[in-house]
């Protein structure tokens, strides 16, 4: 399979995984804080000394700090030690770039090319005594001019800098050794052999650089000649350094001694009246200059490396955008793999596509609906993020999560303008995307299914804002035979797309699919079979094992045992959330840097857990299947099941997860009885009874005559234990009555039905008057605890407008000052279009299709739990199995799973078919409670020890009965149930 391979010229990725890349238009250097503890004003770019082979000892005596004229003491900043009265810092950033960038030859230096020093330096370096001895002029060459910032990179001062130490200029002391030095050509710069390689940015090379000192794109105001600066200095040829180089003592003691100059009198406080005065006269000058925005010296001017910069960056950013417009112009005439391979080259980096890439947007941009079939992390976002720039309208990306939507959009390329809209966006985020939207300045938009649902949402795509490409990710999710079926993600029918949005070319994307799922999505969105695009579910770099048993010293041996000591990152999926808090708990206690992660955990901690993991400051994270969707981490590398998956399509999903880097990952899986008859009694937790379905369709289609064409509401809240059903069941049944072979109502978006008003400024009876609104509320609304307690829907159909329309009346007189109100009961919304003629066909036909889709996650999972139990007992280790490792075995079930029609096949499982005192049993638990109704199906999910919104955790595992008969197949205890309850019914009605 091919792979992206990185673009020589400068591409972003070099993994052949990765399926996005930053943004091209990012600078060249980028600065960086010193390492110090200090603000930064000692760095320099000047380069070190390198010292030579090493040389005697120097004499016992350390030399001495002096002045022409008076000394200045220097001081090192301490935290024990006073501050200053005032403390001078010069801001200077110093690229980490630097060490990569082209390295000026140097040039070796002699002795006879030294030029003469200037005398009114800040400070000297004395000679040491074994030098006495020499003559006048080997003493006067000794004294060498140190480069600003050499103290910042030396290594026996770079441990005790403090912003508070200063080494300036006390005043102006003519002299004859202060002649100005010429500056030297730009042929004639010099570096010495000890100076650190790379420190010139190889930008320099062609712009006038001349001299040290200019490392940053800040311009400061400071005096050319402090330490510091970022002018440049003339330069100087050096001679070779040695161990015996000239040091700077320090009043590290913390005695507060003061320096002794040369006559051992103290010569601090004249050399700091000369400092400030010196100084402030210097800065006056300096800042006179630097407004200009250059600085000059010596004739010389140089530009400030802002200019520099920006000026480069400039030329860059436009010579790209005129590059990345021609190719995407190129593309748009004519998609030849040529042009779509340059324009991949500019947008993410790459000089290839991977499998199925090229084919899916050539059939995109053709405008064909395609059904793409690629394994997790195979880069099918890059399919739509490429086929975005060449389309002229938006594309429309349809995302069942938001957490996902947040990740999708940070992986779009810089070039790539993107947005969503998402129930926790604030109402300016709102406002100020859709201002965007309606100016164009965004090419791909993602939201949730839900939103379709909104009419004011519909309305923006009108002829202004057109939609060139619909993207339906995690498209399985449309299919209800898919392991992650989601009722909302039924609205994406071709024909709503086609009437609602004016869009023809549909681009469904997944990992996991089986033959049956591929068909239900297909023909949902009119997608014809020749426009297929599947590859394997699994990559080849994958190596899977199993073993039995299941406890967290077994894991915790899993995680310390090669080859899994050798990895850097690893995902422990765990299918409980309390599992994950007590596994992650028990891997801290044994030195294994691990956090948990769970959908019960705030939003704020999950982001910042996950960015922890990616950043590889936590090393394992144990998570429920809540974690890794739109996860953008190459290098996992082992995935641990300490739990069972609910399919083998939940188990391709979280496998791949690992390895994307193209390196061997490990994928371990636990298989215990006891977790596999757990999982498999909630695969009936969604089940509904005729006798309820039936119920719940008088709910809503009772007043049919009154209410026909008018709002109606459900409190979900409320129904759920009314009608012993999750409040997901009552919402799939909801989308099924709409979307069925007869539309029998519309939905509308969830609101809040219930509202409680106040009034605060003009009475309720005179603003009535004023106000039809205001009239209504009163005439519907009830009195509770001082407010007006009112049904929205209610109000809104006796006026005669939409709940969203009421909606922004009651926010109009919020804003004006008249009321305040409260929101709550959140409901789902909707109208009815056709009554049902006969009820109950109608509730025989939705139990059928409710049971049909629970007998269809209940097979996934039986087929998940007999291929690891076959590779685990029934594998013959001739294909490369061996121990654990049952890579070859395990590929071959699941490609056999997702490339035939296996939901169609009785797969074998474990489970009990008979007990002798099962009907017993529940005798003697439905005398004991004879005071409550139960449902067979009720009964049935007691004895499996599955709550219910009716009948919960909290109230019956008290009962002995709680789950005790989980292993015995659950319509055998349903059958069961509804036996011992008509002998009971019968027998209370004699």
């Amino acid at each position: 399979m091919a792979g992206n391979t990185k673009n020589k010229k400068g591409g972003l990725f070099s993994s052949p995984f990765a399926s996005l890349s930053p943004p091209i238009f990012s600078s060249m250097d980028s600065d960086s804080d010193s390492d110090s503890d200090s603000d930064g004003s000692h760095v320099s770019a000047t380069p070190p000394r390198d010292f030579g082979p090493s040389s005697p000892p120097p004499p016992s005596r350390p030399p001495l700090i002096s002045s022409t004229n008076s000394s200045v003491r220097a001081r090192a900043s301490s935290s024990s030690y006073s501050k200053p009265k005032k403390k001078f810092s010069h801001k200077f950033s110093s690229s980490p770039s630097d060490a990569n960038r082209t390295r000026i030859d140097p040039v070796p230096a002699s002795e006879d090319a030294f030029p003469t020093f200037s005398a009114n330096l800040p400070f000297q370096i004395r000679s040491r005594p074994s030098d006495q001895n020499r003559d006048v002029s080997a003493v006067d060459r000794s004294l060498e001019t140190l480069p600003a910032g050499f103290f910042s990179k030396s290594a026996s001062f770079s441990k005790i800098r403090r912003s508070t130490l200063n080494f300036d200029c006390v005043e102006d002391d003519p002299s004859p050794s202060s002649a100005p030095i010429p500056p030297p050509k730009a042929d004639e710069i010099t570096v010495p052999e000890c100076s650190a390689a790379g420190w010139l940015p190889e930008e320099l090379d062609d712009e006038a650089a001349v001299g040290y000192g200019i490392s940053s794109a800040k311009v400061a105001k400071k005096h050319s000649n402090l330490i510091g600066s970022n002018v440049p200095l003339p330069p100087v040829k050096f001679r070779k350094c040695s161990a015996e180089g000239n040091f700077v003592k320090l009043n590290l003691k913390r005695n507060k001694r003061k320096f002794l100059n040369k006559r051992g009198g103290s010569s601090y406080s004249s050399g700091r009246r000369s400092y400030r005065k010196y100084k402030k006269k210097m800065r006056s000058e300096s800042e006179a200059k630097m407004e200009e925005g250059v600085c000059e010296e010596n004739g010389l001017v140089v530009e400030t490396m802002a200019e520099n910069n920006q000026r480069r960056e400039s030329k860059r950013a436009k010579f790209e955008h005129e590059s990345l417009k021609e190719a995407i112009l190129a593309a748009r005439d004519e998609p030849s793999d040529e042009n779509l391979v340059k324009l991949l080259s500019l947008t993410h980096g790459y000089d290839s596509f991977r499998d199925g890439q090229l084919e899916a947007i050539k059939m995109v941009l053709s405008g064909k609906s395609t059904m793409l079939v690629l394994p997790t992390g195979a880069g099918k976002s890059l399919c739509y993020q490429l086929s975005s720039l060449i389309l002229h309208g938006i594309t429309l990306v349809v995302s069942p999560l938001v957490a996902l939507m947040i990740d999708q959009l940070k992986q779009l390329p810089l070039m790539i303008h993107g947005g969503l809209f998402c129930s926790s966006q604030t109402p300016e985020e709102v406002s100020e995307t859709l201002r965007l939207l309606q100016q164009g300045d965004i090419k791909v938009l993602f939201v949730s299914p839900e939103r379709l649902l909104n009419a004011e949402f519909l309305s923006l795509f009108s002829a202004n804002v057109s939609i060139s490409l619909v993207v339906v990710d995690e498209a399985h999710c449309v299919s209800e035979w898919s392991h992650n079926f989601r009722p909302s993600y039924m609205r994406l029918r071709a024909s709503l797309l086609k009437a609602k949005l004016n869009v023809d070319c549909v681009l469904a994307m997944t990992a996991t699919a089986t033959t049956t799922t591929l068909h239900a999505v297909m023909s949902a969105l009119e997608i014809p079979s020749t426009n297929l695009i599947q590859k394997a579910p699994l990559r080849d770099n994958l190596q899977l094992s199993v073993s039995l048993s299941r406890n967290r010293q077994d894991l915790l041996m899993l995680i310390k045992s090669p080859p899994f000591t050798e990895v850097r990152s690893i995902i422990v999926y765990c299918k409980f959330q309390f599992e994950t808090d007590v596994i992650s708990r028990y891997l801290r206690d044994n030195d294994i840097d691990a956090k948990g992660y769970h959908g019960g955990i705030p939003a704020k901690d999950r982001s910042r857990i996950q960015e922890l993991f990616c950043t590889n400051k936590i090393r394992v994270v144990v998570a429920t299947v809540a974690f890794g969707m739109g996860l953008d981490k190459r290098d996992v590398g082992a995935v641990i099941h300490y739990s069972l998956p609910g399919s083998l399509e939940e188990y391709v999903q979280e496998i791949g997860r690992a390895g994307r880097d193209g390196r061997s990952s490990y994928c371990h899986l636990f298989l215990e009885d006891d977790t596999y008859f757990k999982l498999r009694s909630l695969k009936f937790s969604d089940g509904v009874d005729q006798y309820t379905i039936n119920k719940f369709l008088c709910e809503i289609f009772s007043n049919n005559k009154k209410l026909q064409g008018k709002v109606c509401s459900l409190v979900t809240e409320s129904a759920s234990p009314k009608f012993d059903m999750k409040e997901e069941v009552m919402f799939t049944l909801l989308t099924q009555l709409e979307l069925g072979e007869v539309q029998f109502l519309r939905l509308l978006p969830q609101i809040n039905v219930t509202c409680s008003l106040s009034f605060h400024k003009t009475p309720p009876d005179v603003l009535a008057e004023r106000d039809v609104v205001v009239a209504e509320i009163l005439k519907k609304s009830e009195m509770k605890q001082g407010e007006y307690v009112f049904d929205i829907p209610t109000v809104a159909n006796s006026i005669g407008i939409t709940t969203t329309d009421l909606s922004n009346q009651l926010q109009n007189l919020k804003f004006k000052g008249e009321v305040r109100y409260k929101l709550k009961d959140q409901a789902c919304c909707y109208t009815i279009v056709e009554v049902p003629a006969d009820l109950c066909s109608l509730s025989a036909h939705l139990t059928k299709w409710l049971s049909e889709v629970e007998s269809c996650k209940v097979r996934k999972l039986d087929a998940m739990f007999n291929a690891a139990t076959f590779a685990l007992n029934s594998c013959e280790k001739l294909h490369g199995c061996c121990g654990a490792q049952h890579t070859p075995c395990l590929q071959r079930r699941i490609l056999d799973y997702f490339n035939e029609n296996y939901d169609n096949y009785d797969l074998p499982n474990k489970m009990g078919q008979s007990s002798l005192f099962l009907r017993a049993d529940m005798k003697v638990f439905l005398q004991s409670n004879s005071q409550a109704k139960f449902t067979p199906r009720a009964v049935a999910r007691i004895m499996h020890g599955i709550a219910s919104p009716a009948y919960t955790s909290t109230m019956w595992s008290k009962t002995h009965f709680w789950g005790r008969y989980s292993k015995i197949d659950f319509q055998v205890v349903l059958e069961a149930a509804k036996a011992e309850l008509i002998n009971f019914v019968g027998k209370d009605a004699t």
